[in-house]
């Protein structure tokens, strides 16, 4: 009898073991096949994680706070438009990625989410089919023919190509399904592409599939700005050297002009015609001549009045500004070569007069290029 309640007990406990592992493996199962997850598309914050990352943080300033807009050249309103233009399109890149890779992982896209399809489903458009072991057969050979493809250095998903460059443009890449081969899709001219600094635009250009800032560019203009701004400031401190030694040879004349003969002693016609020697052999530095570019650069100076005053003067005082130069070397022993009172009287006036029209027309040339020299030094301070 005992023997009869042991065996009923062991069937008992046999039949419950029986049925736990049943249930066991019923559960496992559901876990590891039939689930369907979702994932939603999140695109990124666009100051946390796209001004600064991918794009200059000074347009963002200047969208969201106003601040560094003299810096980029642009009006708050401006800024956010091109702002947000940008970020539309770092978000569509970031969706392509998304897409991508939820196809690679054996998932549908359906509006902005993944759907994540179990191991004992396949993807497909916008569903996840059972998979039959005829399915399962068919999709093993094209998993195994497409490893080949990768093998061989071809691709298998868009996500497998690189974008490329070809100049200045860069290509995005996608997969060819047929061919399982890279190829091109759209492309964007960097070259089209321009990063502001202030009143100026530099094209970016394209390095490793990527539109990059064009740092051989912006060294370039850099140091073209450095060299005019230094060939502007050399012809200002000439010019300026210049009109400090003509100031003071058109008052030194204004006085012999108004004190006549009462200053016309030798010591004085000596000292003097050595100083408008030395004044008219220098003269004023011919500011478009001295320029790299002088057609184009020097169109706004008063290039016409700019002269050679040595001739000039000569023309102008005649057989009078030789006989001064006679004194330079002591007061000469010919009469002919002597200056008479009216003659030296005349001559003092007509150079103080003269020497007084080349200043002031020589403020249009300084101006000119002490404005051309501030415009230099504020481009170049506004590039990186």
């Amino acid at each position: 009898m005992s023997i009869i309640n042991k065996s009923k007990s062991m069937d008992k406990k046999n039949f419950l073991r029986i049925i736990i592992g049943g249930l066991g493996v019923f559960f496992l199962t559901a876990i590891l096949g039939g689930c369907t997850q979702s994932i939603k598309f999140k695109p990124g914050d666009i100051r946390d994680d796209f001004c600064g990352a991918h794009l200059n943080f000074q347009y963002c300033k200047c969208a969201f706070h106003n601040d560094f807009c003299d810096k980029i050249g642009m009006k708050r309103g401006e800024a956010k438009k091109y702002v947000n233009e940008k970020y539309e399109k770092w978000v569509e890149t970031e969706f392509d990625k998304f897409k991508n890779g939820c196809r690679a992982d054996n998932g549908y896209i359906k509006g902005k989410a993944c759907f994540k399809c179990g191991g004992d489903e396949i993807a497909g458009d916008d569903t996840c089919a059972d998979r039959s072991a005829e399915a399962v057969k068919e999709d093993e050979g094209t998993e195994e023919a497409n490893d080949e493809v990768v093998d061989q250095g071809q691709c298998k998903y868009d996500s497998d190509c690189e974008p490329i460059c070809e100049g200045d443009v860069m290509w995005k890449m996608g997969c060819n399904p047929r061919g399982n081969i890279c190829e091109k899709t759209f492309d964007t001219d960097c070259a089209s592409d321009p990063e502001i600094f202030g009143s100026q635009q530099i094209m970016k250009t394209c390095q490793n599939g990527t539109c990059v800032r064009n740092e051989e560019a912006i060294a370039a203009r850099k140091q073209e700005l450095a060299a005019e701004k230094k060939m502007w400031s050399d012809a200002v401190k000439e010019t300026n050297a210049a009109r400090d030694n003509i100031r003071t040879a058109m008052m030194d004349a204004n006085k012999n002009c108004i004190n006549g003969i009462a200053d016309m002693t030798n010591v004085a016609i000596i000292e003097f015609s050595t100083r408008i020697a030395s004044v008219l052999a220098g003269g004023i530095p011919d500011i478009a001549a001295m320029t790299a570019s002088a057609a184009e650069k020097a169109a706004g100076l008063a290039a016409e009045h700019v002269k050679n005053l040595a001739g000039a003067a000569t023309d102008y005082a005649g057989d009078a500004l030789q006989r001064l130069y006679n004194y330079q070397t002591g007061e000469p022993a010919e009469t002919e070569k002597k200056l008479a009172p009216h003659e030296y009287i005349k001559l003092n006036c007509d150079l103080y007069e003269y020497f007084k029209g080349v200043l002031a027309e020589s403020d249009a040339d300084l101006e000119a290029a002490l404005k051309n020299a501030t415009e230099a030094d504020r481009q170049f301070r506004e590039l990186p």
